[in-house]
């Protein structure tokens, strides 16, 4: 079975399938990124303006880019038929931000619906804490889980590209103090080592939207293996 993993950022993710490759023993990962084919230019015309709604990726040189989330669209969908070209045989978009619906021919997980639904799912009735990348997200986040999940939830946000260990320790704290009895980062770009961070320091069970997509997405691709021709 071969998974590919699409960014809206630029492949490879050296800082995310690293972390995946444990979990999906036996399955190869291809990486194909929304931004490969674009240059500086290109990619800071993809600047959200105003109020309109944005996502943050890594770029190949370890900065990133704020994006604008409606523009992304047709650069993520060419991402997926290069990997379904090249062979995959599921995807994993890597990104928690919504993104409509892309076709292909294959199956398509996308890391919000999976984290999320599981972040939901897991805390139950407790209060939900939500790390964002930018403050400028946080009103569409908070409406998102409203909408799709019926939940309020707290809202704070850190870089995951350029925060300390400090700052996000210090954000989990502040969900903390606001009542938070859950967390959960909901960008991709968070790694265990922060989860693991902001929990020492909130006191805080503490789910990262990386651990929890990629467990789910490798329960799925096992199940299509094994019903797969031998």
């Amino acid at each position: 079975m071969i998974l590919g993993c699409v960014t809206i950022g630029q492949a490879p993710r050296v800082d995310v399938v690293p972390d995946l490759v444990p979990v999906l023993p036996g399955i190869e990962i291809i990486e194909r990124g929304a931004l490969d084919e674009l240059d500086a230019a290109e990619i800071a015309a993809l600047t959200p303006q105003g109020g309109r709604a944005s996502l943050v990726s890594r770029l190949r040189d370890g900065g990133s880019a704020v994006l604008d989330e409606e523009h992304m669209m047709p650069l993520v969908q060419r991402a997926v038929d290069r990997a379904v070209a090249d062979g995959a045989d599921a995807v994993l978009i890597l990104c928690t931000g919504h993104l409509a619906s892309v076709d292909a021919p294959i199956p398509v997980y996308t890391a919000e619906r999976l984290a999320r639904g599981a972040a939901d799912a897991l805390a139950g009735d407790a209060t939900l804490g939500v790390l964002a990348p930018t403050a400028r997200q946080l009103d569409e986040i908070a409406r998102r889980w409203r909408d799709d999940l019926g939940r309020e939830v707290i809202l704070a946000s850190a870089d995951p590209y350029t925060a300390d260990e400090a700052e996000l320790a210090a954000a989990g704290r502040a969900l903390a103090e606001q009542g938070a009895t859950w967390l959960f980062l909901d960008c991709i770009g968070y790694s265990e080592r922060m989860a693991a961070a902001i929990q020492q320091s909130s006191g805080v069970r503490t789910l990262s939207a990386r651990a929890l997509a990629g467990r789910l997405v490798a329960a799925a691709v096992a199940a299509r293996a094994d019903r797969s021709p031998q």
